[in-house]
């Protein structure tokens, strides 16, 4: 399944009055992860995460000029097995939704331990 297919599912099963809380988590998580504060929150809708997508691609562009790509998979916790099917699979935008849906699955994972999921 790829990653596209992966958010859309987990986006989905989240209830309609709790969506903007996990988006602006995810982002928060997105932010932290990939120490970039400059991550813009997307509005509510279908295509947020798709957008989420988008902004995070653009942050692992310079992770990649930097040379910090290994550090941020680290950070994110995509396994290394997750990297490679991903880069080959669509490259840093595949590899892009793996970051996203990690994060997501971080915040969905705490929103079940609290009680709320």
């Amino acid at each position: 399944m790829d990653s596209s297919t992966a958010i859309t599912r987990l986006a989905h099963a989240v209830p309609a009055g709790r969506q903007a809380a996990v988006l602006e988590a995810t982002t928060a998580q997105l932010r932290k992860d990939l120490n970039a504060p400059q991550l813009v929150e997307p509005a509510v809708g279908d295509g947020a995460f798709e957008a989420l997508r988008a902004a995070v691609r653009t942050v692992l562009e310079e992770r990649v000029s930097g040379g910090a790509l290994g550090q941020v998979l680290y950070r994110v916790d995509v396994p290394e097995g997750q990297y490679r099917r991903a880069m080959e699979a669509g490259g840093l935008h595949e590899l892009a939704g793996a970051v996203v849906l990690r994060c997501l699955q971080k915040v969905l994972t705490r929103e079940r331990a609290a009680g709320r999921g």
